[in-house]
């Protein structure tokens, strides 16, 4: 019999052994192995939470399976586990004389009380489940803290980390000005939930759990591709197919709850606290990964620099290089149009020569700026992250000008930039936080939120620009009352705000300050005719604007530059220049062949006597790219230029064969790659537009021959 025992407790014992061993060999044997690549924060913290999941539901499914099969091989070998222990007696209720009371009485009472409470239908009400207060605070707790974990911290964060390269500020930077008020909603939600009662306090849990369920269900299952946030207009009737059927579904998650409650309120309330605990535990781990060592965000948050808005509305009183970049701004799209309907609209541009004949070297405008400033001439043999070339800034630098950087698409913690510029300056934690806008940032990021979260019939309410980021999140910097003070926006990033610019040269206006030994640099990017139209021709703010308006707008403030230029004395001796980091964009199919003609408009000035400085534009033929900005406006620089490019001024070329990778990008913001043209003559008809069977994937990085 002992024997018996002993084996049978051994087996038991072995069961478990098992057990653990199988849970070793899952944590051990499952992880794969680490692939070097890139992947988007916030695809990545969907991942985690995807895969916290799994863990969770997994764990649950092997806890009930081990304890299953163990009282499956306990009844087997008859064992009985309970042996042994010692149980309290059964309580039963006696009357005052000592002796039980009759167990019939007992159930006649509670089948009067029962017969009494329900209705004529014989059924039980459905406020017959009341739970006591500490049950509604565990269970509002929950419901509360999944609420503003969802929507209050992992959808800003999510944002902030997935978007890291085209913001100023950084989810280190930023993410302590969610955690109050989330933390106050949170307590706001479990107040109230605990407080309401009965019925009321029922529909309120359901119904708050099952829109935060539905918010995080939409997020991560029925976005699909949202419409890029680059600006353009969206043409939301080719969703409505979309919105529909994920609105239905958003809508029956939203209802399944208190449907469920309907059923059996008990089993209702006790499934939504427990799914919300596992989502909490869930989003909190895609969180952390945020914050990890490992998080592709890391190196952006590690910049310990920014540019800053210092020296954008000061010159030098000796010799001066201005070049302005107007974002998409064309030449024959917008430009040439323009001019036609408002000749008046370049007679500031006097002693300039119009390059009509222009071509870009790359879009998109992450790789078109860097490309500029390091002349790059040709993609597929060029450095694949368009930040090394030519050292035109070193040169600048060296030769005594103070080189001043005004782009929030430039990376500052590359050594090329930020050793150069001198509006780069290290935050030091100092600047960046007095720079925040605490209250923007929160309006701007939960205006995202609900973009990213609500069902689609919701989302052209909520629909932003990237750009509108960096603008809600910067502070506005203090009006100055005196002289410019060169140092005046030392601590405000630049941000591409061409309403912000246009208002502040109007009312701070240029200063002449003798900073550089030489002279200074201004290399200013606005975002000129690029969508969204928001700004009007006299650079004030609007809705329904056209391209046009904007076009006109932006071309209207680099002349009001020109002018106070001019009344400082300092316009003859300048060398300006204004361009566009590329022309027109527009989206297509995957590597399709574009059917348009792409060209940054091109004007220019030299240093020339004030007759000549005096005299109307002129319009040129030659042929000539964004590549050859800098090494026209450093032609006067005194230093070797053997190796720079082409200069527009001496350029006599008219065979001249030009390179120009343009970016295939979706209607629904994918970018599939770079598609190279050979540009020999006008760059205006796309008929000289010849693809070299060059592409660039994506998808693997690399330059490849068509079909190859």
């Amino acid at each position: 019999m002992r024997s018996t025992r002993r084996k049978s407790t051994a087996a038991l014992a072995l069961h478990d052994a098992l057990y653990a061993a199988a849970l070793a060999a899952v944590w051990v044997l499952v992880p794969a192995t680490p692939a070097l690549a890139y992947v988007d924060p916030s695809v990545m913290t969907y991942t985690i939470q995807a895969l916290a999941a799994v863990a969770v539901a997994l764990s649950a499914v092997l806890g009930v399976a081990f304890r299953r099969t163990r009282k499956a091989l306990a009844r087997m070998l008859h064992i009985d586990e309970d042996a042994g222990r010692v149980a309290e007696p059964a309580v039963s209720r006696i009357d005052p004389s000592g002796k039980p009371a009759a167990d019939s009485a007992v159930r006649e009472a509670l089948a009067s009380a029962g017969a009494a409470a329900r209705g004529a239908g014989g059924k039980r009400p459905e406020n017959g489940y009341s739970p006591s207060w500490p049950r509604r605070l565990v269970s509002g707790l929950l419901v509360g803290a999944l609420f503003s974990l969802t929507l209050m911290i992992s959808a800003p964060y999510e944002l902030i980390a997935g978007n890291s390269a085209s913001l100023i500020f950084s989810l280190s930077q930023t993410w302590q000005v969610f955690v109050l008020p989330a933390v106050a909603v949170a307590v706001a939600i479990a107040s109230v939930l605990v407080l309401l009662r009965g019925r009321a306090s029922n529909v309120a849990l359901m119904l708050a759990f099952g829109f935060v369920l539905a918010s995080y269900v939409q997020a991560i299952f029925l976005n699909g591709n949202l419409p890029s946030a680059d600006g353009s207009v969206v043409d939301w009737t080719q969703y409505a197919r979309t919105a529909v059927w994920t609105t239905l579904v958003w809508a029956a998650i939203l209802l399944a709850p208190l449907e469920l409650s309907r059923i059996n309120r008990s089993v209702a309330q006790s499934v939504v606290s427990f799914v919300a605990a596992a989502l909490i535990v869930i989003q909190g781990v895609g969180v952390a990964s945020l914050f990890s060592s490992d998080s592709a965000i890391t190196t952006k948050e590690a910049s310990e620099y920014m540019m800053t808005e210092r020296g954008l509305f000061t010159v030098s009183p000796k010799k001066n290089i201005i070049v302005f970049v107007l974002d998409m701004y064309d030449t024959s799209m917008d430009l040439m149009p323009a001019v036609k309907e408002n000749p008046a609209l370049l007679d500031e541009m006097t002693g300039f020569t119009w390059y009509q004949n222009s071509s870009a070297v790359v879009t998109p405008t992450r790789n078109a700026i860097p490309t500029m400033l390091v002349g790059q001439q040709r993609a597929n043999s060029a450095v694949p992250d368009y930040t090394e070339g030519h050292q035109y800034l070193t040169d600048l630098a060296s030769a005594g000008y103070d080189v001043g950087l005004y782009s929030d698409i430039l990376p500052t913690d590359n050594p090329y930039y930020r050793d150069n510029a001198f509006n780069i300056v290290p935050t030091d934690g100092r600047p960046t936080d007095a720079a925040l806008d605490e209250e923007g940032t929160l309006r701007v990021l939960y205006k995202c939120t609900l973009f990213r979260d609500l069902p689609w019939p919701f989302k052209p309410f909520f629909w932003f620009y990237t750009d509108d980021i960096n603008q809600a999140m910067v502070e506005a910097s203090e009006q100055p009352t005196g002289e410019a003070d060169p140092n005046r926006g030392s601590e405000v990033p630049y941000t591409t705000n061409d309403i912000g610019y246009a208002s502040d040269l109007e009312s701070i206006g240029l200063a002449a300050v003798d900073e550089g030994e030489t002279g200074a640099f201004r290399f200013i990017h606005l975002n000129g005719a690029h969508y969204p139209y928001t700004m009007d021709e006299n650079g004030q703010p609007g809705t329904d604007l056209s391209r046009a308006q904007q076009a006109a707008g932006s071309m209207n403030t680099v002349s009001e530059y020109l002018r106070q230029l001019k009344a400082l004395g300092l316009y003859d001796d300048a060398t300006i220049i204004i361009t566009a980091d590329h022309g027109y964009f527009a989206s297509s199919d995957a590597f399709a062949l574009t059917d348009f003609a792409a060209n940054p408009i091109m004007l220019v000035k030299p240093p020339e006597t004030h007759e000549q400085g005096s005299q109307p534009y002129a319009v040129s033929q030659e042929p000539v790219s964004n590549a050859d900005v800098l090494p026209t406006a450093l032609a006067g620089l005194d230093c070797d230029k053997s190796e720079y490019g082409v200069d527009m001024l001496t350029e006599d070329d008219p065979g001249r064969v030009r390179y120009f990778s343009l970016l295939s990008k979706d209607s629904e913001g994918v970018e599939h790659g770079l598609v190279e043209y050979e540009i020999a003559g006008d760059a205006n008809d796309i008929k000289n537009w010849h693809p070299t069977g060059w592409i660039q994937d994506f998808s693997t990085g690399s330059w490849v021959q068509r079909g190859q």
